[in-house]
């Protein structure tokens, strides 16, 4: 009732005013993301709305009780309001959990041995170059494996922060696409609360990028993480479809002819 609006609008304002108090409050980033760029583009004015709620210090009460108890809180709320659109399903998290324990179940990602024998080897180089004042050319250069999950209708971001969580210690770097603006910004805000790990998301339609042009070093993803999105059709792989291919008329035969 005080946003004067309902619904996906107040949904909105919550999501953007929540992001907007944890860029002023500095409670957004990464050791590894300073500072995060996370919210690029949102304006960190106060308006009435903000004082309101900052005066009520609900922003304060909502980061200490999903630090207490991570989860897609703001995902929930939206299924709860019913603004589900249609083709969108936020999978429950017991389902997220099983499916990114079967992804990475013998790949030993977040292994104790593995990173044993990493920190190992770096206690080794420690001693080695205290003992001698020289690197230990006898030995390769040892990196603990790196991986990337991308997912690729990240919605919330509810796959990407719940392997994050599940994996704290992983080598892991996390990408995700959303096309819905307003989910995107929700995942923003989710990852900049939960994640352990950089990420980069970006607002793009994942059915129309390019995969030769949006690998794990493309360009693509130095636009990501931006409150305002930047255009990224330069990384599709068909130019927007012209007449007579549109929402309410569409020819498979017309969209095959366009050149890629």
């Amino acid at each position: 009732m005080k946003t004067g609006h309902y619904g996906f609008r107040s949904w909105e304002l919550m999501v953007e005013h929540l992001a907007r108090w944890l860029m002023l409050n500095k409670k957004t980033g990464l050791a590894c993301m300073p500072p995060l760029q996370g919210f690029k583009g949102l304006s960190l004015e106060k308006d009435s709305l903000y004082e309101y709620l900052e005066g009520l210090d609900l922003f304060q009460h909502y980061y200490v009780a999903v630090k207490a108890n991570p989860d897609d809180h703001i995902g929930e709320v939206y299924t709860e309001l019913d603004l589900v659109g249609l083709g969108q399903n936020m999978t429950p998290r017991a389902i997220v959990e099983l499916m990114i324990k079967m992804t990475y179940a013998t790949n030993k990602l977040d292994g104790e041995a593995e990173w044993f024998c990493y920190q190992s080897y770096r206690d080794y180089v420690s001693w080695y170059y205290q003992t001698y004042h020289a690197p230990p050319s006898h030995l390769k250069t040892l990196d603990p494996p790196l991986h990337t999950q991308l997912d690729p209708c990240v919605g919330s971001g509810r796959f990407l922060f719940i392997a994050s969580q599940m994996m704290p210690k992983a080598n892991l770097v996390l990408f995700g696409i959303e096309i819905n603006p307003a989910l995107y910004r929700a995942c923003l805000v989710n990852l900049a609360l939960f994640s352990n790990h950089p990420f980069s998301i970006i607002c793009a339609d994942s059915l129309r990028l390019d995969p030769d042009k949006t690998g794990p070093t493309s360009k693509i993803w130095d636009l990501g993480n931006r409150w305002q999105p930047p255009d990224m059709s330069m990384f599709y792989w068909k130019p927007p479809p012209p007449p007579p291919i549109n929402p309410k008329s569409f020819s498979l035969k017309a969209f095959a002819a366009l050149e890629k």
